[in-house]
């Protein structure tokens, strides 16, 4: 189990920093080509277990493998079904909290021999929420199968890495992440023979705060390979609402769906580079990136009135006030 969770976030984040990558080639409106998203995935590898660690190929060099995992899953089934009225049943209710204010920290002097120095340093943060809920009644369903989830994710981590090239070969090499992402599927249906009230809704509430660094610093020796740095910061939220009511009477205050997104990103990439006497040059590449999807599909069916029912709302707000900070000599 814990085997899946933690590849289950290497899925999670690695999807995450292809949506960071896409983002920040279009705010560039440059064709560049980026790799976060390989070295990254490298990085989170070490979350599937130590085995991965102990296949380095750097045997001769410094390599170090930091990661910080959070995952949670959830998945609810409702199903009641009534010969007369169904009141109050089959509600699906998900809370999902998590935080970090742990960090990655790290140092790397390089001697003579091959291999250099090679580090990888993530954090990564996955929420997961599937609720499904469905009612049949032989006359009226009041408050019933209703989906809640409310996600939450606040990261105040950060990556802090120094290397220090020695005159041997592979110079350094720093991969550093930050993701986040959250999912909810939400899929409501509810069969009335008089009137549906207050039933059948799905909201969907999902808050990403990230406030954490990458920071590198890189100094080239006298050996081969130079300095190479990629850092990223990902924030992904999707959500997916299906409602469907069906009555013969009234549907009042039913099957709506409202979704509510927000993501804050205060969080920085900062790195810097000094070359030494050997060859390799500087490399660095730096991406953060929002992403938000919302699907909302509803569909009422009433003998006689549809009041205040299957409505979509879905609000999403972005904020980011991080930067990439880059300094090459």
């Amino acid at each position: 189990m814990q085997y899946r969770s933690k590849l289950n976030i290497l899925k999670q984040i690695s999807k995450v920093m292809d949506n960071t990558i896409i983002q920040n080639n279009i705010n560039n409106k440059k064709n560049i080509q980026v790799p976060i998203i390989t070295v990254i995935t490298l990085s989170i590898l070490l979350l599937v277990g130590p085995t991965v660690v102990n296949l380095s190929a750097f045997a001769q060099g410094n390599t170090a493998n930091q990661a910080i995992g959070q995952a949670q899953s959830s998945t609810q089934l409702g199903v009641c079904v009534s010969g007369t009225g169904t009141f109050v049943s089959c509600n699906n209710l998900n809370a999902q909290n998590q935080q970090n204010s742990g960090n990655n920290a790290l140092a790397q002097q390089g001697g003579s021999g091959s291999g250099g120095n090679l580090a990888n340093q993530a954090i990564g943060q996955a929420q997961s929420s599937n609720q499904n809920a469905l009612c049949v009644s032989g006359t009226g369903t009041f408050v019933s199968c209703n989906n809640l989830n409310a996600q939450n994710q606040q990261n105040s981590g950060n990556n802090a890495l120094a290397q220090q090239g020695g005159s041997g070969k592979g110079g350094n090499s720093a991969n550093q992440g930050i993701g986040q992402s959250q999912t909810s599927n939400q899929n409501s249906g509810v069969v009335s023979g008089g009137d549906t009230t207050g039933s059948g809704n799905n909201q969907n509430a999902q808050t990403q705060t990230n406030k954490g660094n990458n920071a590198a610093a890189q100094s080239g020796g006298s050996g081969k390979g130079g300095n190479s740095a990629n850092q990223g910061i990902g924030q992904s939220q999707t959500s997916n609402q299906n409602a469907q009511c069906v009555a013969g009477g009234n549907t009042a205050n039913s099957c709506n769906n409202t979704s509510n997104q927000n993501q804050a990103n205060s969080g920085n990439n900062a790195v810097g580079q000094q070359g030494g006497s050997g060859k390799g040059g500087n490399s660095a590449n730096q991406g953060i990136g929002q992403s938000q999807t919302s699907n909302q599909n509803a569909q009422c069916v009433s003998g006689k009135d549809a009041i205040v029912s299957c409505d979509n709302e879905s609000f999403q707000n972005q904020v980011n006030s991080g930067s990439n900070v880059l300094g090459q000599k």
